[in-house]
């Protein structure tokens, strides 16, 4: 059966042994005046951009008060940190108060006074996670420790730690200090540099 060509339509050669093709041909859009019902319109991009803009705008008006409310909250945070970790040291400032307080009276009460402070110390680090790190006897490690001074020792092998000046302390897998040590040189017969 053949197909009769209307004006938008392109008749297919008679040779092709295909089944028969229609192809439509769409009507040119008018660019002049106003279109007509069922064409399709050109776009509005002067909407389109101010619906972008729009966009934009509400974009980052978001992002400001995220970013605005995140340093609140951070904030926040660093003040709630200080006031614990400050309330942790009251009780070693009464301590130091009381010693001092009972100073003049005798100097056992005064050492005593100095015993607790100590103590106090050590209980507020506990808490918060810091440890002071053992150094006498131990090989010097300059990852943790800071070498002062270097001294002949009998009892204290070469390279290892005769003293400690300052105490190291870390915090967890953090070095908060390193210990300030002196470190043995041996003994005293084997420095060249001796006469």
């Amino acid at each position: 059966m053949k197909k009769k060509a209307t004006p938008n339509e392109t008749p297919l050669p008679e040779e092709q042994h295909e089944p028969e093709v229609t192809v439509v041909v769409e009507p040119e859009v008018e660019t002049a005046g106003a279109p007509s019902d069922g064409e399709a319109t050109a776009p509005d991009f002067a909407a389109i951009c101010e619906e972008l803009k729009d966009r934009l705008l509400r974009q980052q008006a978001e992002f400001d008060n995220y970013r605005k409310r995140t340093q609140r909250e951070f904030s926040a945070i660093r003040t709630q940190t200080k006031a614990a970790t400050v309330e942790e040291f009251l009780t070693v400032y009464d301590h130091f108060s009381m010693a001092l307080t009972h100073a003049n009276e005798d100097c056992s009460a005064l050492r005593q006074g100095m015993e607790m402070i100590l103590a106090e110390f050590r209980r507020t680090f506990e808490s918060l996670g810091v440890e002071e790190m053992a150094t006498v006897g131990l090989p010097f490690d300059p990852n943790e420790h800071e070498a002062i001074a270097q001294e002949p020792s009998d009892e204290v092998p070469e390279g290892h730690v005769l003293r400690q000046w300052k105490s190291g302390f870390r915090m967890g897998d953090r070095l908060l200090r390193p210990a300030a040590v002196v470190v043995s040189a041996g003994p005293a017969g084997n420095n060249p540099g001796e006469n």
